[in-house]
């Protein structure tokens, strides 16, 4: 058998081309090391950046909570509270009355320095920071529900069954249903009640978990509750608050109409009278209700309501203990959000500078809510 001789040059011709592959091989493996260590580089300086914001956009907003805390601690009339005062009027830019009048310090003058008295919005020198406190008593405490006295426990549901339909949230059998399911949810045992849901039907969900049994801890905890979707909850959140107690009353200064008519101890027809007994917070001279208006707050109730009986008692005041500071900062593109719950104590106590401390904190939730407003 005759053995096959190559030829130098064509040896020579193969050698070269398996060369240059391991010349190409080596510069696409090199091209593709540069890319994946340039893009990996880029990853971590947009983490780094994104971390840096996320703690600047932290500070300012703990900045903005401490300048909220000092306002309602130096609250001149603790005893009342409405929505020209110092603390509503924080972050919420009003119109300068005439030209060239001062519009934004974070000095405040006497009247006998300035002819105009200094607005309470405060410019911090930096773009992009929106904040406001809100009055989170002209809400209703959805934790009221949690009630031990059936009496309470019922005129307490009578008020989420009133504010859902006011609302125009779904229909009777749907609203019984939402307040069976929230009352399951917030009481100690295991055992559901008619139309209500308890852990065994939770479990057979996907991804299974327990009903809370205990009390809201935020309102954003409602995605949880059978029967509460996202446009239920983005219904109800300007008109319900979850607060660490269950008989919080409502400010009929700061409250809305909706939630003041559902305080009727039986279902409410139409909310026009409480709507303008409210009107009069508009007047250029309105200080606040007094205690004397209460009475005529509860009478827009009775005549707001479909029997004309006396709405719940006890239900009702002029000054507020819970607060929240909402901060948006927005950094370039990144937008840091912070939802600051406070109490005031001791502002009725005559026991000197109310104490105002922090008793909860949620992230993004108001970021969501701004988001939604801007579209």
């Amino acid at each position: 058998m005759s053995k096959v001789v190559v030829p130098p040059n064509q040896r020579i011709r193969q050698q070269s081309g398996l060369a240059l592959v391991s010349v190409l091989l080596v510069v696409a493996l090199i091209s593709s090391l540069q890319i994946f260590l340039v893009e990996q580089q880029h990853l971590l300086i947009r983490r780094i950046s994104n971390q840096n914001a996320a703690e600047q956009g932290y500070q300012y907003a703990q900045g903005l909570n401490s300048w909220a805390i000092r306002v309602l601690a130096e609250d001149e009339e603790p005893a009342i509270d409405y929505w020209r005062e110092d603390w509503y009027r924080l972050g919420r830019p009003e119109p300068l009355k005439e030209e060239g009048a001062q519009g934004f310090s974070l000095q405040t003058t006497s009247q006998a320095e300035s002819e105009q008295e200094p607005l309470a919005v405060i410019d911090f020198g930096v773009e992009g920071l929106n904040f406001e406190i809100v009055d989170l008593q002209g809400r209703f405490n959805l934790n009221n529900l949690q009630q031990r006295e059936p009496a309470a426990a019922k005129a307490q549901q009578t008020v989420l069954m009133n504010l859902l339909e006011i609302l125009d949230i779904g229909e009777f059998e749907e609203r019984e249903s939402l307040v069976a399911a929230l009352i399951d949810w917030l009481d100690e045992n295991d055992l559901a009640r008619a139309n209500g849901v308890e852990s065994a039907e939770y479990q057979i969900g996907e991804p299974p978990y327990y009903a809370a049994d205990q009390a809201l801890t935020s309102v954003g905890e409602l995605r949880f509750v059978a029967g509460f979707t996202d446009q239920i909850i983005a219904r109800l959140e300007p008109y319900v608050t979850v607060l660490p107690a269950s008989n919080v009353r409502i400010n009929i200064n700061t409250t809305s109409a909706e939630v003041l008519a559902a305080l009727s101890s039986v279902p409410v027809d139409d909310i026009a009278p409480v709507a303008a007994f409210l009107g009069e917070r508009d007047e250029e001279a309105f200080q606040g209700f007094q205690s004397a208006d209460i009475q005529r707050a509860e009478n827009a109730i009775i005549s707001a309501s479909v029997l004309a009986r006396t709405p719940l008692s006890n239900m009702l005041q002029i000054n507020s203990q819970f607060f929240a500071v909402n901060s948006r900062i927005t950094l370039g593109d990144y937008r840091y959000c912070m939802r600051t719950k406070l109490v005031r104590m001791g502002a009725l106590q005559g026991a000197g500078t109310p104490a105002v401390s922090v008793i909860g904190r949620e992230y993004d939730t108001f970021c969501a809510a701004s988001e939604e407003a801007e579209v």
